[in-house]
């Protein structure tokens, strides 16, 4: 199962829902994982914590890859920055939805 969590970003959760399990069934990805939409401020202390880089950004990802105690995978986690994707959306010309896909996609290919 992949949770998709955020805290002020307003999306179609059943939409993403079947996105997610799309996406999954034809990458052939089994596990479990979270995806966090999340604040500007929070992209930019991961990005430097684990990348070194002092600004925010779309998409960051931590595979882990591990079992858990009742034999199924735990992936990772994914991390997308909701200002940051707004703001490609507008700049590419697209909607929100289609950026929020694009990252979504991104962040499983990790």
């Amino acid at each position: 199962m992949i949770e998709i969590i955020s805290e002020n970003y307003q999306f179609d959760m059943a939409y993403f829902n079947r996105v997610v399990a799309f996406i999954c069934k034809e990458l052939a990805i089994e596990g479990n994982a979270t995806i966090k939409i999340g604040e500007e401020a929070e992209s930019q202390n991961l990005n430097k914590q684990y990348r070194n880089k002092d600004y925010p950004t779309d998409v960051l990802t931590f595979p882990l890859n591990e079992k858990l105690p009742d034999g199924s995978s735990y992936l990772g986690d994914i991390f997308i920055c909701e200002q940051v994707m707004v703001k490609q959306a507008k700049e590419a010309g697209i909607s929100e939805k289609v950026e929020l896909t694009t990252l979504i996609t991104h962040g499983l290919l990790h």
